[in-house]
């Protein structure tokens, strides 16, 4: 009987390859070859599913925003609009390995969205997801009053996802010196600011 392959399991397989080489030698490593490497598979057989360097590093960027969005849709619906606010922060900040992980990589990535499109496509999706998620919640919280006077909700979302991207750029930099407390009590402070 032929072995049933999980197609999907494997591209995933693989763009964990890429995440792992990436945070251990950087982007430019993160080679067909090296990769292939990695997880144990032949160039050829990788290059069956991803035909070219920037289709496995595409897909290793969307399935990272796609961790972090389905967390999204597990955190309480019941919560009031600040503390929804605030759980959406603690799912992107790296407050943990995984996080850390996963923040490193877009961060990584980065660098080579702003040169090559398909990556700068992805990566302008995944931002333009979380700052809707954001900017609904955000929304919501004015419609009800709870925002300060003055404050436009997508601005808001936009301002807010741009802090938390600069505190896990400076986390990772030095994660002493800005610790995960640091990165929460950083949020706490911003929606003090924000909410009425």
């Amino acid at each position: 009987m032929p072995k049933v392959v999980d197609h999907e399991q494997r591209r995933r397989e693989l763009a964990e390859a890429v995440w792992r080489i990436v945070r251990r030698d950087g982007i430019d490593h993160a080679s067909v070859r090296a990769v292939a490497a990695e997880s144990g598979w032949s160039s050829g057989s990788l290059r069956h599913y991803f035909p070219t360097q920037d289709a496995l590093l595409g897909f290793a960027m969307e399935l990272a925003y796609r961790r972090f969005l389905a967390r999204f849709e597990q955190i309480d619906s019941t919560l009031g609009n600040r503390e929804l606010v605030r759980a959406i922060a603690h799912e992107v900040l790296a407050l943990d390995d995984d996080r850390r992980v996963e923040a490193a990589v877009l961060l990584a990535f980065l660098p080579r969205a702003m040169v090559e499109p398909s990556l700068h496509e992805l990566e302008r999706y995944g931002t333009r997801r979380l700052y809707d998620e954001v900017a609904r919640v955000f929304a919501a919280a004015h419609e009800a009053g709870e925002l300060r006077a003055g404050v436009v909700p997508l601005k808001a979302a936009r301002r807010f996802i741009a802090l938390v991207d600069g505190l896990n750029i400076h986390h990772q930099l030095g994660p002493d010196e800005l610790t995960a407390d640091d990165l929460t009590e950083a949020v706490d402070h911003h929606l003090d600011t924000v909410f009425a």
